[in-house]
């Protein structure tokens, strides 16, 4: 029988600092999160694993019908984060955040987003206003992963 001294070793994942991952990859992110919303105009999808990838910006315009058009498709979303939920062992991490073409607006929108348990230590070190990339599972921006923050499985 195995026994463990602190909840941290019952961990399957650790992230490394987030901050500085993101900090070094944000002029790619940066870059593909603009070449996904240039080709999402066209709908010229960029492909990842064999579904559509659309940025949060089109996503966005989409009527109701048109978010349930497409059965398989992801959410590239790049936002600033305005809030992390509390942590809970019973479900993921919810966020709310600002997409950044709507960051300077008088009254920006507030976005939300539900994360895995694993995001929770990296979402509230980078805290609020960080600016911050995740897919989404569409329609409704669920089961979202960080990306550029060099996650460690």
């Amino acid at each position: 029988m195995c026994y463990y001294s602190t909840a941290s070793e019952l961990k399957t994942w650790k992230n490394s600092d987030s901050s500085a991952w993101l900090e070094l990859n944000s002029k790619k992110l940066e870059s593909y999160y603009k070449q996904v919303d240039k080709q999402s105009k066209q709908r010229n999808f960029v492909i990842f694993n064999g579904k559509r990838v659309i940025s949060h910006d089109e996503f966005a315009k989409f009527t109701h019908n048109d978010v349930h058009t497409w059965q398989t498709y992801i959410v590239l979303s790049e936002f600033y984060i305005s809030w992390v939920s509390p942590h809970s062992d019973l479900g993921g991490i919810s966020v709310g955040g600002i997409l950044s073409n709507e960051i300077n607006e008088k009254k920006p929108r507030i976005r939300y987003f539900k994360f895995a348990q694993r995001y929770y230590q990296a979402l509230s070190k980078l805290g609020k206003g960080a600016k911050v990339y995740s897919y989404c599972a569409a329609p409704y921006i669920t089961s979202c992963i960080l990306i550029g923050i060099n996650e460690k499985w």
